[in-house]
């Protein structure tokens, strides 16, 4: 969990005193080391839409090459994958409920086999109290054996939040 690791210490820096740093607090050049795997997401709420809408400004290559599609300025609607697409729609509103870090399990298909990730996001406000974009960034889990049964932990734990990452082995290092 390295990547994530890194990417959660570079939030914590950036936000400061504050609940979340804005979208100019951070740099993608500074996360180079995994901006194939970073997405930033819009968040647009309004009162005509009762349900905020996420639409991508940034889709990292290797996720571009997963599904085929940049999906730039695309709603996350557009999304080709349908589980993914759930789980990140569940993740995001949680981010938005909470205004804290989530992370939750994902399986991705990598060519022809199914491979465990984590997938962490983050919350940016340019204003210091409406969330209005997120930064989201997946890690592949290194040690398969903590995940024993992936189907199984995967469908029992939907998203994690931030209060539990500490408990979590595969979470508990990456705390501010």
């Amino acid at each position: 969990m390295t990547k994530l690791k890194l990417l959660h210490s570079y939030w914590c820096a950036k936000k400061e005193l504050n609940a979340f740093p804005s979208r100019k607090d951070i740099d993608p050049l500074d996360f180079s080391y995994v901006l194939g795997d970073v997405s930033l997401i819009d968040v647009i709420q309004n009162e005509e839409h009762k349900t905020p809408r996420f639409n991508v400004r940034l889709l990292g290559s290797n996720i571009q090459t997963r599904v085929g599609s940049a999906l730039i300025n695309k709603n996350i609607e557009e999304f080709p994958e349908q589980d993914s697409l759930n789980k990140m729609k569940i993740a995001y509103q949680n981010v938005l409920r909470t205004k804290e870090p989530v992370a939750y399990p994902s399986l991705f298909t990598i060519g022809e086999k199914k491979e465990a990730y984590i997938c962490c996001i983050w919350p940016l406000s340019s204003d210091g109290d409406n969330i209005d974009m997120l930064l989201c960034c997946r890690e592949k889990v290194a040690e398969e054996k903590l995940i024993p049964n992936r189907t199984e932990r995967l469908n029992q734990h939907p998203t994690w939040p931030y209060q539990g990452w500490a408990q979590n082995q595969l979470l508990n290092q990456l705390e501010c």
